[in-house]
């Protein structure tokens, strides 16, 4: 008895111990639940080219200004290319590209969805990988365009935002408009008129390329033959910028370093710049070197061998960005230095910062889940002891009092986003000594921090406010940070299939030529262009094996995209579930490229399973004894052919300018090709509205100390 008696108690205390144990537990992982709802995203878009008139609104209210290289771009900014301007912007696996008198921003913007907003003008943009789970959409006023199949697009949004031309050059896409869903196949372009439930629809055969095509293709192949994508993950913006401004070399310990050319013996990374305020992640480093985006946002730098080098993220992970890896400087009396640090600031006191070395761990100056940091750090460098991510006291970082490695400014330099200039600090060890580490700046922003000093200007160019304010279709609900943008979100539970071929959405009569789209940013009349050829189509799926072979020697596998494995860290999406992952399809010759049009290339060749051996080269199809042709029917079992008719005109009086084309000409095969036999359907998941917002905490301008809309500094830095 008096064994089973001890026995009951003891179970009976065990179960007090769980329960209270549970208690604790509890609230501690739905406190983690809720900070990882507010965490910032792990994605932006960079600002990698612009051409003319290019103007940006930070978080999609207040003042405009010019559109700075290498600034990044998030839920809520706004963009605007004015006449006879373009722009470049590089997110992921997706390179996007305005055309004239065209208005973006983004309504969800992280590692699942990019979704944006095009209330008018043109839009060709290219995606290159696409894994289960992805969502690239184009929301527009009368309609959402969703990629089904990776591959290269083009949509036109007219001036009143009456009508939108979806263009698919290669891949597969679906419109959904008036209630009904359009497959839109690669060679096609599908033209949607109308508004509400008033929507007329047609498809005709895809005209050929203007001059944005022409230099969105260019500029891909840039991308497709860039030599850093063996050592930098493709969903790196701006990792092909380092090509032409920098070499790759082998390091005994932490593998290969990117050194950057054309930088004096004082040069320090993070000091050729200025510091910008960014939501929701606060003070962020705007590079002015043409590569200064990738390195001050991933990986981490190293002082080795005399010079410095960057050191990527590990490849095989998603790289997380951040707005700037380095740690700041504060001295004994608090953050900042006055009189008699030895900076020589002789008024409004100073701050100085350095560059995270391989290995260290950053403490976010924002507000964040312990589960981010953890993947902003392991995500961009090797930690190989994880207890130093939750520990923020007491690391000895190697940088931190190293002359050669700080980099200083005053506070009006730092706040109003001026340029830095690093010689007017005079550091020495000596002012070092008794500077404290710390995770946060701990200066709150003014008006010109968001834009930069060098950017503000009254003189900017603006959409009109008809364009801001005009209201596009969305599938996807838009992130809470882009909640003051006008969208109509639809229901997509009521959907239904669309009719294939010319027909109208409710049944109306086909427009044809009287549906033409006349907007500020449409291509020229292409009446009398050759169409498109089919052959840009062919986009067969890679090999799925993950190449993550970073030793040096040897050149990129030039046209496939840098694969992760079916084990990856990156969410347990699978990179082998779609039908088609990868965009690895080319242009025909003279289409995008440099090249003579007779001109063999060893790029295009180089392991192409995916293509014939003419598609690409210049040579003939007709002497390649390829059998792989198929009937109009089996493009995925429809049973019409596009009609062979001419394209409804468009007006060209904005077009131009510093977008012409290149002085080469472009002239089709003389013949079509017709894709392989097999089809290649789009998966069977639908894209609707995810049940969780994914876009980016908010991002108030109001908050003061270091941490976006989360004021003080967040809850896990140096103290």
């Amino acid at each position: 008895m008096l064994k089973t008696t001890f026995a009951g108690k003891s179970k009976f205390g065990l179960l007090l111990c769980l329960t209270g144990l549970l208690s604790v537990i509890a609230p501690t992982a739905h406190a983690d639940d809720k900070d990882q709802q507010a965490d910032p995203p792990s994605r932006v878009a960079r600002i990698s080219s612009v051409d003319g008139s290019v103007s940006l609104q930070p978080g999609g209210d207040g003042d405009w200004a010019a559109a700075a290289r290498n600034r990044p771009v998030t839920v809520g900014d706004k963009l605007w290319a004015d006449k006879d301007s373009r722009a470049e912007l590089q997110a992921g696996q997706a390179s996007i590209h305005l055309g004239s008198m065209t208005a973006l921003s983004f309504l969800n913007l992280d590692e699942a969805v990019i979704q944006m907003r095009l209330p008018e003008g043109a839009l060709n943009f290219r995606v290159r990988e696409l894994r289960e789970g992805d969502v690239y959409e184009v929301d527009t006023p009368n309609s959402a365009f969703t990629v089904k199949q990776a591959g290269a697009f083009r949509i036109d949004v007219s001036e009143n935002g009456d009508g939108t031309r979806v263009t698919v050059i290669r891949g597969e896409g679906e419109v959904t408009a008036g209630g009904k869903t359009y497959p839109v196949h690669a060679g096609e372009r599908a033209e949607f008129s109308g508004t509400d439930d008033n929507i007329q629809y047609n498809v005709n055969q895809a005209p050929g390329p203007d001059s944005l095509d022409h230099w969105a293709a260019d500029r891909d192949l840039r991308e497709d033959n860039s030599v850093s994508a063996k050592y930098v993950s493709r969903e790196t913006p701006g990792y092909s910028d380092l090509d032409d401004h920098g070499t790759w070399s082998e390091t005994p310990d932490n593998g290969p370093a990117w050194y950057p050319n054309d930088v004096g013996p004082d040069w320090a990374p993070y000091s050729d710049g200025a510091w910008n305020y960014v939501g929701p992640w606060g003070w962020t480093w705007v590079g002015y070197e043409p590569w200064g985006f990738a390195p001050y946002h991933y990986g981490r730098w190293n002082y080795f061998g005399g010079r410095w080098g960057w050191y990527p993220g590990p490849l095989g992970v998603y790289p997380c960005y951040g707005p700037a890896f380095v740690g700041f400087l504060g001295g004994r009396g608090g953050f900042g230095f006055g009189f008699g640090a030895g900076f020589g600031f002789g008024f409004g006191g100073g701050i100085g910062w350095f560059p995270l070395g391989f290995g260290e761990p950053y403490h976010p100056w924002f507000h964040a889940s312990n589960r981010f940091i953890n993947n902003i750090n392991i995500h961009n460098t090797t930690i190989r002891n994880t207890n130093v991510i939750n520990n923020s006291h007491n690391f000895n970082y190697a940088n931190a009092h190293n002359p050669n490695a700080v980099t200083a400014a005053s506070h009006n330099t730092f706040v109003n986003g001026q340029a830095v200039n690093r010689g007017a600090a005079h550091i020495t060890a000596a002012s070092l000594r008794g500077a404290q580490v710390t995770n946060g700046a701990g200066i709150s922003p003014t008006k010109q921090s968001f834009t930069g000093a060098a950017n503000a200007s009254a003189h900017v160019a603006t959409p009109p406010s008809s364009v801001q304010n005009r209201s596009v279709m969305a599938r996807t609900s838009p992130a809470t940070a882009a909640s003051h943008m006008p969208v109509h979100t639809m229901n997509t539970a009521s959907l239904t299939a669309g009719r294939t071929g010319n027909s109208t959405v409710n049944g109306a009569a086909n427009r044809g030529n009287n549906g033409a789209i006349k907007g500020r940013g449409s291509v020229a009349n292409n009446s009398t262009t050759t169409a498109r050829p089919n052959q840009l189509s062919q986009n067969t799926p890679s090999s799925t094996s993950a190449n993550t072979n970073r030793s040096l020697g040897s050149t990129p596998n030039n046209g496939t995209s840098q694969q992760r494995g079916a084990n990856s860290t990156s969410g347990g999406r699978s990179w082998e579930a779609q039908g088609n992952t990868t965009d690895r399809g080319r242009p025909p010759a003279g289409f995008g490229s440099s090249r003579p049009a007779n001109q063999s290339s060893q790029v295009a060749s180089a392991g192409r399973t995916d293509r014939p051996p003419w598609a690409g080269s210049g040579q003939s199809a007709a002497n390649t004894g390829n059998s792989n042709n198929r009937s109009a029917s089996s493009n995925s079992s429809r049973s019409y052919a596009p009609p062979q008719r001419s394209a409804p005109s468009y007006n060209n009086a904005n077009r131009g300018g510093s977008s012409s084309a290149p002085s080469r000409s472009y002239s089709a095969p003389s013949r079509t090709y017709s894709a392989p036999s097999r089809s290649y359907p789009a998966p069977s998941r639908s894209y609707s509205a995810p049940s969780h917002s994914s876009g980016g905490g908010g991002g108030s301008r109001g908050g003061g100390g270091g941490g976006g809309s989360h004021s003080g500094g967040g809850s896990h830095g140096h103290r």
